[in-house]
This record gives C-alpha cells, sequence and structure tokens, in this order.
C-alpha cells in the first residue's frame, strides 16, 4: 500500500456508497484489487446518471461512456462490512470526453484508495461504437462540474508516474 495523502480542501461530489460484501473479500482477507474497480466503475454509472446518461438515454440514443483510461491506487485495506464512499472531481471535459478524479473513503473520511479515468461518450447507433459529442444539455451539465470542481487543489497523486522508484 502506498503512503498518499491529499491536500485539504480537495472534496469532490459525493457520488457512491456501498458497504463491503463478502463476495469481494479475498484470500488475504481484504477487498480483493477487482473490488476498487467495481467500486469505482459504479461510482462513474452514478454520475453518469446525474449527468442525464442514465439507463433511458441509453436505450433511446444507443450511446454511453466508454473507460478509455483508468489508473487506481491502493492506500489502504478495506474490510467485509465496512461502509465506503467515493467522491468525484471533474478535472476537464470537451464535447466527447470527461476527466475524472475518484476517491474511496472510509466511514472515517480515511483515503483507502484513488482513481483516475478518462471516459468518452460513445454511440452505437450506425452499428459499430463510435465517439460521439455530447448532447447540449449533457455537455450544459458536465461543463458545470467542470466549474464547480476548477477551483479545488489537483490531487498530488495525478502528478505521479506509474513505475518503480530509482534506488529503491
Amino acid at each position: 500500500m502506498t503512503t498518499i495523502t491529499e491536500p485539504p480542501g480537495l472534496v469532490g461530489l459525493p457520488i457512491h456508497a456501498v458497504r463491503v460484501p463478502v463476495a469481494w473479500v479475498d484470500y488475504n482477507g481484504h477487498m480483493g484489487d477487482y473490488a476498487y474497480g467495481i467500486v469505482f466503475s459504479d461510482a462513474v454509472t452514478a454520475y453518469m446518471d446525474r449527468i442525464g446518461v442514465d439507463e433511458a438515454y441509453r436505450a433511446a440514443s444507443a450511446a454511453t461512456l466508454y473507460t478509455l483510461e483508468s489508473r487506481i491506487g491502493y492506500l489502504k485495506e478495506c474490510h467485509e462490512g465496512a461502509a465506503l464512499t467515493v467522491d468525484l472531481v471533474v478535472l476537464a471535459a470537451d464535447r466527447k470526453r470527461i476527466h475524472t478524479f475518484m476517491r474511496l473513503l472510509n466511514a472515517e473520511g480515511s483515503e483507502l484508495a484513488l482513481c483516475e479515468q478518462v471516459l468518452m461518450h460513445v454511440s452505437r447507433a450506425a452499428g459499430a461504437p463510435r465517439a460521439a459529442l455530447f448532447p447540449p444539455e449533457i455537455q450544459a451539465r458536465v461543463d458545470g462540474d467542470v466549474a464547480a470542481h476548477a477551483a479545488l487543489p489537483r490531487p498530488v497523486w495525478l502528478s505521479r508516474p506509474m513505475g518503480l522508484a530509482r534506488g529503491g
């Protein structure tokens, strides 16, 4: 586990809450790495609902968000029954993509994991999936979140390269 503490004031949009079920606990007695991915994926789905890329939109438009890139940093263990919350910051967006940062927190507010994702709006209306512009009403909601989160400090973790440190 890595020790990273994000700066005070980095509070995103509370987007998802869950308790760790027994099925997520691995042979080490704590939440398996795959389960963190489930939690962050469910948090993105909750964000999709918030901006209007919900089940009804997906059915009517044959469009959704695809994850282009994802990185998870594991900071502390999660155990069966633990109450978890995810907050989300929209770091940037353009007419097709959203760059997010999420923190997984326990009931005391301690950071357990961090996740960075780039999402792309994709339409399957013409058959094969293709990048598509956000409809204006969804773009307005995303842009509103970008503006609301613009003054938040940028997570230190985002600037850390992935790899092995020299001299270790």
